[in-house]
């Protein structure tokens, strides 16, 4: 599965799909990592137990602008939102995130580059997380996907392209 959410990504990145189809192509997925068949094709024990996709962020440029076209689109109620800051829609069991290009330049971790407008990162529901242990699980295991704690209680790591991903529990923003 982890390749297929890399080629998937790749593709997004070079604009061959959207995001509508990076979005149902994981949400896809993500069903089909539940079935015992998908189970026994895992070699190894996983490193987290993820259950849900939590959400999915986008960095926008005018976020009026987006949050009228995605209301349009979607018709998604807004589960919470700061004027200028950020809008996030509301799914059965997760959301969307829209956050201003500015507002996540300003809040951004030291060091990292000026985010453009586009896909963000993605957010992995796992059941029993423990940040703290799987931070030292991930630094150990992997230590090239640079994980890192961010606002005192998010951790995210960077795939082998750089794309990041956060892991929560599956009760995040619920």
């Amino acid at each position: 599965m982890r390749e297929e959410v890399d080629r998937l990504l790749s593709l997004y990145e070079r604009r061959q799909i959207s995001r509508r189809g990076l979005i149902e192509g994981i949400a896809a997925l993500s069903v089909g990592a539940g079935s015992p068949v998908a189970a026994a094709a895992q070699p190894s024990a996983p490193l987290v137990k993820a259950r849900t996709f939590n959400h999915v962020s986008l960095v926008v440029q005018d976020l009026a602008k987006s949050k009228a076209f995605y209301t349009r689109l979607t018709g998604l109620p807004v589960r919470s939102e700061a004027p200028g800051s950020f809008c996030e829609f509301r799914l059965d069991g997760a959301f969307l995130g829209l956050y201003s290009q500015a507002f996540i330049n300003q809040v951004g971790a030291k060091g990292d580059p000026p985010q453009q407008p586009g896909f963000n990162h993605l957010c992995f529901g796992v059941e029993g997380f423990e940040m703290k242990a799987l931070e030292a699980k991930l630094k150990q295991a992997i230590p090239e996907a640079k994980p890192v704690v961010m606002y005192g209680s998010e951790l995210y790591i960077s795939d082998p392209d750089g794309t990041k991903l956060q892991f929560a529990d599956v009760n995040y923003k619920r």
